[in-house]
């Protein structure tokens, strides 16, 4: 939905105030508020469905391949679908390249490890259901929780096959697989991104459609092992505005970002752990 100039300069107005006045009255850290549940696709390793309070919604499906090591050098796949896009469209193709780029580099491959020549392949699917904003959060958000929920099953055969030619063995019971941290033997956390909306000397945590089209720059931040991680970039969030308020990035700009990602994303994390436990894995949707 188009904003009027009217309506786009009384918001504008309201979020260069200091403390910004936002719309649905959250403060600059906060995060539109959902609901999600984990576990609920049979046929999955793990998987998670998230639903923002605007709509927007996102479904994340994680399976895994016995390959052989020597001949699969890339252990983790995503893939991005986002209704009303083309596959090959450069803001999908963008998505994808983000998230993989961001996984590749923090995630504990030795949980995959299973024999000296086998070792689990992941496939991420994700499928955008419908999204009004800039939907990297929310897909990096369902993927935190489709990680975490992921179970692989217990190998029962020799873990040393060197010498052998024999397939790897598992074990029939389900009660016996175990998650990623499990397998590492640590407290597994997936890393996320968090989109920040630029607009004067203000910060915005999860910038909304209505708020998207009056910023004047926004910041992708990468966070995992509890502080704030490369890849960071600046994007336009304002695609969607006929009136485009555009400006570069200042310093400071990035200093305030990359020092509000450390104070607060730790919360989103503990709040992502805390649905996890209360799910209850019944198998409803919602």
């Amino acid at each position: 939905m188009l904003l009027s100039p009217a309506e786009r300069q009384y918001l504008y107005d309201s979020l260069v105030q200091n403390p910004p006045i936002r719309p649905d009255a959250r403060n600059v850290f906060q995060c539109r508020p959902l609901e999600a549940t984990t576990t609920f696709l049979p046929s999955s390793n793990g998987s998670a469905r998230l639903r923002m309070t605007d709509g927007a919604e996102c479904i994340v499906s994680v399976k895994s391949k016995v390959v052989k090591t020597a001949d699969t050098p890339n252990l983790l796949e995503v893939d991005v679908d986002v209704q009303g896009y083309r596959d090959d469209s450069n803001f999908v193709a963008t998505l994808k390249y983000n998230l993989s780029s961001l996984l590749h580099k923090n995630f504990p491959f030795e949980a995959l490890k299973l024999t000296s020549r086998y070792s689990y392949k992941l496939f991420i699917d994700c499928i955008v259901m419908s999204n009004t904003s800039y939907p990297l959060t929310i897909i990096s958000m369902a993927i935190y929780l489709a990680l975490k929920t992921t179970k692989l099953p217990k190998l029962v055969s020799e873990v040393d096959d060197v010498n052998v030619e024999e397939q790897p063995t598992f074990s029939d019971d389900w009660e016996d697989a175990k998650t990623l941290g499990e397998a590492t033997g640590s407290d597994f956390q997936p890393p996320v991104f968090i989109t920040l909306g630029v607009i004067g000397s203000s910060l915005l945590f999860d910038p909304s459609l209505e708020e998207e089209q009056v910023l004047e720059n926004g910041l992708i931040v990468s966070f995992y092992d509890g502080k704030a991680q490369t890849p960071l970039q600046n994007i336009n969030l304002a695609l969607n505005s006929n009136k485009n308020n555009y400006k570069g990035l200042k310093s400071t700009h990035i200093v305030s970002a990359i020092s509000m990602v450390n104070k607060y994303c730790g919360m989103i994390i503990h709040a992502l752990d805390t649905l996890i436990d209360q799910d209850e894995g019944d198998g409803q949707v919602f």
